[in-house]
């Protein structure tokens, strides 16, 4: 296959951390391998997974392409921090063993970072769930978003726009436009800025989420554009999925435990377990990287994170009772139980307020959703392949400022009637 060639040479790593996850691994790393790109490194860190990961690396025939091993277990953190000192590239992005990259836009990529040489570029993401038996309601297809394609550059500095937001407990806010390693591209440069230390990339046990809130504690030049360049895949065995107290399944319970049994055993350990339980993830995240940092005086607002930390337990009377011990324990030690006892009487805090909720009314009806089944296929190389046909190359244009976002979106409409229609 002929690659096409870059003039600066500026090597951008596309980084797979990946754990027993070998039959969906192989669509992954064929996402990577279909970006037309010489100056790209894929590399592959298996977790020492006993499923045959590394059989299924070696069927791969690219020398872009690079595997490792851990060769014994460790944590997600200390397999992240693996990964990043094995690549070496100018640029890193991380994306899951079962999530895909998107190889006809990756070029509006380069091209977005070799003109403003960012801290990094973040982007809209879209979401795909595998179709397997039994598992989830909406798979095997993608919803596409008018306001998710074909958004020029935003440059923002993250302090000044989340960190306020942050110590609010305004998550829906921060989370939108913000820093991503993970389904996001970060320069090595600034990497190694935030670094807590020369071998240590990240020093709590989410390593995505630890990047991202030290990036907004200690701001830099970052851009985002409402367009992806990946899509985050979930499936029965997706350690995301299974950061659910309640997932009694066994894909689900097995990974969840296998998470916290790791994580046990890495010696940086958060400032109070997570509960299996992404909002007791958040709060702990925040709060390890705070400590560390040396940033005890930044306060955040206890109140609306002690609530945050209980909301996804509300309905689960045995999780509930976990997550009240664990933050109660932490609030006595740190001494905030006052704003623990007033977030206890506090009113469940919603998932969404009402003008996100009317916002997200909105986004459905400006969308549509296809099935991304090709050939009697339907993994997350077919996804992919699916969203960049109908995408094409109009984004080239938009980043030209040659067209307008609503003339790309009506291309992206023609060329999705090839596709069939779910809803």
């Amino acid at each position: 296959m002929l690659l096409q060639q870059r003039g600066p040479n500026m090597k951008m790593s596309v980084v797979i951390p990946t754990r027993e996850r070998a039959a969906y691994l192989a669509y992954s790393i064929r996402t990577a391998l279909n970006i037309q790109d010489d100056d790209i490194e894929i590399v592959v860190c298996d977790n020492a997974s006993q499923d045959g990961t590394a059989e299924v690396v070696a069927q791969f025939n690219d020398a872009r392409l690079v595997y490792i091993n851990t060769d014994t277990r460790l944590s997600m953190r200390e397999n992240f921090n693996f990964a990043l000192q094995a690549s070496s590239g100018d640029y890193v992005t991380f994306f899951g063993d079962d999530d895909g990259i998107l190889p006809v836009q990756f070029k509006f990529l380069r091209r977005i970072i070799e003109k403003h040489k960012p801290d990094g570029v973040s982007w809209k993401r879209a979401t795909y769930g595998w179709p397997v038996a039994g598992y989830g309601k909406k798979t095997g297809g993608l919803r596409i978003y008018r306001n998710g394609v074909f958004g020029p550059e935003l440059i923002y500095d993250p302090k000044e726009r989340n960190l306020s937001g942050l110590m609010d407990c305004r998550i829906n806010y921060v989370h939108a436009v913000t820093p991503n390693l993970y389904h996001g591209c970060v320069s090595r440069a600034y990497l190694d800025k935030i670094a807590p230390s020369r071998d240590i990339y990240f020093d709590s046990s989410i390593p995505d989420v630890n990047f991202e809130y030290r990036s907004i504690l200690t701001g830099g030049r970052f851009i985002h554009t409402d367009h992806p360049f990946s899509i985050n895949g979930y499936s029965p065995a997706s350690t995301g999925g299974a950061h659910n107290m309640r997932r009694k399944d066994k894909d689900g319970g097995d990974a969840g435990r296998a998470f916290t049994a790791e994580n046990r055993k890495d010696p940086l350990q958060d400032a109070f377990d997570h509960a299996l339980t992404v909002p007791m993830a958040f709060f702990s995240t925040l709060e390890t990287v705070i400590g560390r940092m040396g940033y005890e005086d930044t306060r955040p607002n206890y109140e609306e994170w002690y609530r945050y930390g209980m909301s996804a337990a509300r309905d689960d009377p045995e999780t509930l009772k976990a997550v009240q011990s664990i933050l109660s324990d932490y609030a006595k030690a740190h001494g905030t139980y006052d704003e623990f006892e007033a977030a206890m009487s506090m009113a469940r805090k919603p998932k969404r307020t009402l003008k996100e909720r009317l916002g997200r009314i909105g986004d459905q009806l400006n969308s549509f959703r296809v099935s991304t089944e090709l050939g009697g296929e339907n993994t997350i190389l077919t996804a992919v392949q699916v969203y960049d046909q109908i995408l094409g190359t109009e984004f080239g244009e938009i980043l030209s400022r040659a067209i307008s976002q609503r003339s790309a979106w009506k291309a992206a409409l023609r060329r999705s009637k090839s596709f069939e229609r779910q809803l």
